[in-house]
């Protein structure tokens, strides 16, 4: 089955319902607009040295990842 507004094939239940795609529903105003994805929020680190570690001895921070909502 083809949309109805252009050649391309429905390849979902959904679509095939509807009788258009996703992309000509949006075009058209038929669909809302998809979201955009958020990125991840990072927060500042700031260097703290130990007082074990000698002056000379570089660090790293360990900062924590916040994985992405779907």
């Amino acid at each position: 089955m083809k949309c109805r507004y252009c050649p391309r094939p429905l390849r979902t239940p959904e679509s095939r319902a509807r009788g258009y795609g996703p992309v000509c529903g949006r075009q058209r105003g038929l669909l809302p607009a998809s979201t955009p994805r958020q990125q991840a929020v990072t927060t500042p680190v700031t260097a703290t040295v130990p007082k074990h570690v000698h002056p000379d001895q570089t660090t790293i921070p360990i900062q924590p990842v916040i994985p992405l909502e779907e």
